[in-house]
C-alpha cells in the first residue's frame, strides 16, 4: 500500500479543493550561503527550505529563487513576507517585471524586497511560498 495521501484525506470532507504549497524558503538576503557578506552573484544563505535548491543574490533586495523539482509551467502564485532587522519595520515582497514580461519561469522565479515606495534593500528575514 503506499504511502501518498488522497487530496480527499486532507480536506475534512469539505467540497472546496486544496492546492498544495510546491515550495517555499526561509533565507537571509544580506548574508552568503557561509553567513558571510553577500555580493551580487552569489548564493544567499537559507536556513530551510522545501524544493528550493539556491536563491542568487542579483543586488540589492533583488533575488532569483530556484527551484530542485520544476514547476509545470510559470502560471503560480508567490507569496511571502520580508523584514529587516530584529525590531525592524516590515518590507514589501514584489516579483518585477522587464518590458512588461513576467519574472516568472517554471524553473525559478525573481523577485525583489522594498520599502516605501519601491526603494528596494535587501532583508534579513525573506519567507516565501508558491502556489500552483
Amino acid at each position: 500500500m503506499s504511502n501518498a495521501r488522497n487530496i480527499a484525506d486532507i480536506t475534512n470532507g469539505d467540497d472546496a479543493p486544496v492546492y498544495a504549497c510546491r515550495a517555499w524558503v526561509n533565507f537571509d538576503g544580506t548574508l552568503d550561503e557561509n553567513q558571510l557578506s553577500l555580493t551580487t552573484g552569489e548564493n544567499v544563505y537559507i536556513r530551510d527550505a522545501g524544493n528550493v535548491s539556491s536563491v542568487r543574490f542579483n543586488g540589492n533586495g533583488d533575488y532569483t529563487v530556484n527551484f530542485a523539482t520544476a514547476m509545470p509551467d510559470a502560471y503560480y502564485s508567490v507569496c511571502g513576507s520580508a523584514g529587516y532587522g530584529s525590531g525592524g519595520s516590515g518590507r514589501y515582497l514584489s516579483t518585477p517585471t522587464s518590458s512588461g514580461l513576467s519574472d516568472h519561469t517554471s524553473s525559478s522565479v525573481r523577485l525583489n524586497t522594498t520599502y516605501d515606495y519601491n526603494q528596494v534593500q535587501s532583508c534579513e528575514h525573506v519567507s516565501i511560498a508558491i502556489f500552483r
